[in-house]
């Protein structure tokens, strides 16, 4: 894809960061944009020292704010959305991690058709199959079986309503007339 560009949220966290060691060794991507709610100084400082020609451009915003995603979506060919909460201490009420991991994927996802960004890829959970009741090992599984998480935590929900989300959006029309490909990972 010559002279493209890409969105990654989430940007500061681990998996975030490790997408964009990797995006600066594509050939011809012009442009990194690294957008999270708040970089520590060290990871802003990594972004600006990550010794390539790509244009890296680094945005503190909340995946909350539509304009804001409207503004960081346009002239983007590709989104990485790795923005999500987990709370594994349970300290963070459930309605904040449905908003961050939930409203925001609708969020981006309506921004980039908005936008006219023709491929999202979203980075969803191995949590959302598990675990279960169902104890069984599964070989050869497939994500069209009924074997549903019984986790009660809002994680693993959020996660896989945002993957049901994004894999509906799949085909969408583009405001510029063009189709949204989508597809939902679980690293």
């Amino acid at each position: 894809m010559p002279g493209w560009s890409c969105l990654v949220t989430g940007a500061g966290g681990f998996l975030g960061q490790r997408i964009i060691q990797l995006l600066v060794q594509e050939k011809d991507l012009e442009e990194i944009r690294v957008l999270d709610k708040v970089f520590k100084p060290e990871t802003r400082e990594q972004f600006f020292n990550l010794g390539t020609s790509i244009k890296v451009t680094v945005l503190e915003g909340d995946i909350l704010d539509t304009q804001y995603l409207r503004r960081a979506c346009q002239g983007i060919s590709v989104v990485i959305h790795t923005a999500a909460i987990i709370d594994v201490t349970g300290v963070i009420p459930r309605q904040t991690i449905l908003d961050v991991n939930l409203k925001g994927t609708q969020n981006l996802l309506e921004a980039c058709i908005q936008a006219s960004v023709p491929a999202f890829i979203f980075s969803s959970s191995v949590d959302v199959a598990g675990p279960n009741s169902y104890k069984d090992i599964v070989l050869n599984g497939h994500e069209d079986e009924h074997r549903e998480s019984t986790w009660s935590d809002p994680y693993p929900y959020s996660k896989k309503m945002a993957e049901k989300a994004v894999l509906a959006a799949n085909g969408s029309m583009l405001k510029n007339g063009g189709t949204l490909q989508t597809c939902a990972l679980r690293p």
